[in-house]
């Protein structure tokens, strides 16, 4: 749901609180959040990127890690298959939390607001397929 606001460039280079805080402020000019809607939303980005730090902080060991296999003469099937499922373990492990922040996120959204974003989603995706 989140990522239909995530279509701008360079949006990728930005550090991940950055790019939370375009999120949600796409989101709330797109679905017209209430101020209300914009603390919850707040929270909920809080406790992610809370919730993601360690994960975060791993990502230059495991490009590192990666970069050292890609470079050796032959890359190890096992070893690459361990890095990437120490990665995979670790994404979910979060996401039974992100799950239900997307569920907490979408029960405050009213009928209109929920139609506005599946359509803003269909038009993402449009651009993707």
């Amino acid at each position: 749901m989140l990522a239909a606001g995530c279509a701008k460039k360079h949006f990728l280079c930005k550090t991940p609180e950055k790019r939370a805080e375009f999120i949600v402020k796409k989101l709330t000019r797109t679905l017209d959040l209430t101020e209300e809607q914009v603390e919850k939303l707040n929270k909920i980005k809080d406790e992610i990127l809370a919730a993601t730090k360690n994960i975060r902080n791993e990502r230059k060991a495991f490009r590192n890690e990666a970069l050292v296999l890609v470079k050796s003469e032959k890359l190890d099937r096992n070893a690459f298959n361990n890095l990437i499922s120490r990665r995979e373990q670790a994404w979910n492990e979060l996401k039974p939390l992100i799950i239900d922040k997307l569920i907490e996120f979408h029960s405050m959204l009213t009928p209109e607001q929920k139609n506005k974003l599946a359509e803003k989603m269909e038009k993402f995706h449009h651009y993707c397929d």
